[in-house]
Parts: C-alpha cells; sequence; structure tokens
C-alpha cells in the first residue's frame, strides 16, 4: 500500500526524535570529555580537531548524497553544543577571587555570570547592590583581596578606576572591557611597566550573547605578557585575537566605528524619508531585509555606549571621511551614467572579500 502524504510525514517525525537523541547522547559524551579536560586542566578547544570532525562529516555525507555545505553546518553546530556544555563545567584548579567593578552593569553582569558558571568566586564593586553576587564597598580592600581585577565601566570613567588601581599596585590579573583604548593606553602602558600583570580586553558582542563559546575577543598586550597570557586561559573558548593596545582603535574605527555610523545612517534616512516602515518591509528585497536586522539591532542598543564609541575614538574621522567619499562616488556614478566606474567599486569590492567568480 503507497504511503500518503501523513504517513511519510509521521516517519519523518520519528526520525526527527532519533536524530535528537542521537545528538543528546553525543553531548552527554562531551560533557564526559569535558570533566575530564577540566580535572586534567586541558583548553576547551582543539582547532585542530573540531576541523577533522568537520572533515569527517563531509566525507560521510558524500556517501549518502548530502551537500558538503550541509554537513559542514551540522558539525559545527554539534561542535559549538558540545563546547558550549563543556565551557560551563567548574575548574577548580583554575578558581580565583574575582573583583568586578561595574557588575551591575549588563557586560559586568554578563562577565560575572560567565566566570561563576566557570567556578570563579565573584566579588561586586558598584555604585548600585547587586541581586546576586557579594558586594565589595571598600575598592582598596577589594583589589588587594582579588587575584582577577576586571573594570567593566563605561568608557568614560574607566581611565580613573585604572589609575586608582595601578596605583595600589595590585598583585591581581587587572583587565579593563573597554571598547576604545586610546583614553587609557598610557595607564595601562604605565601599569604594566611598573610590573603590574595588566592588559586590555575587548569583548566583540554585547551583553545579550549567550556565551563566549566561538566569539571574537580582542586581547590588548600593554606590556605585560604574562597578563596576557592569563587572561586567554581565563576566556578559553573564545576566539581570541592578540594585538598591542595601540593597535585596538585604528582597527575599531571600521569594525566599531564605520559599522555603527553605516547603520544608524541608514535608519535614520529611512525615518527621514517619511514612508512607514511596514509600508517599505512588505515590499523589501534580500539585501533590504539584512540591513533591517542589523540596523535594527544597532537601534536597540545602548545610545550613551554607542555615543562614546563615535565620540572617544580619534580614529574614527578618517574612517567616517572614506565613507563620505564612497557615497558620494557611487551617487556621482550614477548621476553621470558612469558605468565603467560603478562596475569597477563593485569589482573591487568583490576582490577585497575574496569573492571567487
Amino acid at each position: 500500500m503507497r504511503e500518503s502524504i501523513d504517513d511519510i510525514r509521521k516517519r519523518i517525525e520519528k526520525i526527527d526524535y532519533e536524530i535528537l537523541r542521537m545528538m543528546a547522547n553525543r553531548t552527554a559524551a562531551a560533557v564526559e570529555m569535558g570533566k575530564m579536560k577540566a580535572s586534567e586542566s586541558i583548553p576547551l578547544r582543539a582547532p585542530a580537531v573540531e576541523e577533522r570532525v568537520v572533515e569527517r562529516y563531509i566525507s560521510r555525507a558524500r556517501e549518502f548524497g548530502m551537500s558538503a555545505s550541509s554537513a559542514s553546518q551540522i558539525a559545527r553546530l554539534l561542535i559549538r553544543e558540545s563546547i558550549e556544555q563543556q565551557g560551563h563545567i567548574p575548574r577548580p584548579s583554575l578558581s580565583k577571587r574575582m573583583l568586578i567593578i561595574g557588575g551591575n552593569g549588563k557586560m559586568g553582569r554578563w562577565m560575572a555570570d560567565l566566570f561563576e558558571a566557570r567556578g570563579h568566586r565573584i566579588r561586586v564593586y558598584d555604585v548600585t547592590e547587586s541581586d546576586k553576587f557579594p558586594m565589595e564597598k571598600d575598592l582598596e580592600r577589594g583589589v588587594r583581596d582579588a587575584e582577577v581585577v576586571i573594570v567593566a565601566t563605561p568608557i568614560s570613567v574607566t581611565g580613573e578606576i585604572l589609575e586608582r588601581i595601578v596605583d595600589l599596585k595590585p598583585e591581581a590579573l587587572v583587565f579593563d572591557i573597554a571598547s576604545i583604548k586610546s583614553p587609557i593606553q598610557d595607564i595601562l602602558r604605565r601599569g604594566a611597566s611598573e610590573g603590574l600583570r595588566i592588559c586590555s580586553l575587548h569583548p566583540m558582542f554585547g551583553p545579550e550573547t549567550y556565551s563566549i563559546i566561538d566569539r571574537n575577543v580582542v586581547v590588548c598586550n600593554c606590556g605585560s605578557t604574562e597578563a596576557v597570557d592569563h587572561a586567554r586561559e581565563l576566556i578559553d573558548g573564545a576566539n581570541i585575537t592578540e594585538m598591542d593596545v595601540e593597535e585596538h582603535d585604528p582597527i575599531m574605527a571600521y569594525v566599531l566605528g564605520l559599522g555603527h555610523a553605516i547603520n544608524i545612517a541608514f535608519f535614520e534616512s529611512l525615518r527621514a524619508s517619511g514612508k512607514p516602515f511596514p509600508e517599505l518591509s512588505q515590499a523589501a528585497s534580500t539585501t533590504f531585509k539584512r540591513q533591517v536586522e542589523t540596523a535594527r539591532d544597532v537601534a536597540s542598543e545602548n545610545p550613551q555606549l554607542y555615543y562614546e564609541i563615535q565620540k572617544m575614538n580619534p580614529y574614527n574621522a578618517e574612517a567616517l571621511a572614506f565613507f563620505q567619499k564612497a557615497l558620494e562616488d557611487v551617487r556621482a556614478a550614477a548621476e553621470k551614467a558612469d558605468r565603467e566606474t560603478f562596475e569597477r567599486m563593485m569589482n573591487e569590492g568583490k576582490e577585497y572579500f575574496g569573492v571567487k567568480e
């Protein structure tokens, strides 16, 4: 008897259940491995092993007539789930007493939750009370008692806080998570030159992010290699890029300053047009939808933080000047019917991104 569509759907449902059950079994095995990693202080990530797993999936997928792209996505999803679970296994041998200054702010609280889940002991120094973590009322005492001091305050006051910490000459590892480093790089360099274990981090994501696993974090060397090495251990599982602190802001002028400005200009242009967003959305192209998704996220962010990122990075002016010129070049090419210039810009963009024909 021939199966009906409903019969096939039921069969697929049973297969889906078996897939999920096997995924759960795989994750359980990964957790067991994670416990062994934790007990032996083995890093969470093993990139070479991960790539071998992906290659294995692609190879096996061909046997079943599946695409390499789908197999790769499935493999990376399973790897990420495994590492996510392993990342929440405490590592007693690495447990530290941590003081998070600004630990009641959004990113400060995110950091506190992350490190508590990894088995560290958290105290918070802030102007408001914490509903979860013990409070430290005396900054000097908190800094001297801590093994790790994290500064998660607004950019505008981070320099002042770091000055106070450096003057205390703590033995703790010290790092900030400010999005802009120019206002604080001198005090960071001074601290390192005086023998402090001090560096600077920049998580390239916001507090809505579920996990640090496979997320980009920039670690800035301010003169203490020991501090950089210890900070890297604490954020194991992230995609870490290391650079000197002076290199940070010129790069962020494009990664943050330009990226934010383009999206703010985009939604401000839509608003100024007077055309209701639902009307535009109904006729949206794929490109427009993608741009709107990013712009909506930007519009939902902290205006004060985004203002500070624009105002306090001295390299933003150069990035925005390039943007203004590029926008004018696009408009001029279209208005003057300059097909050659327009196509050249498109082709150069393709070459810049490494797009193959």
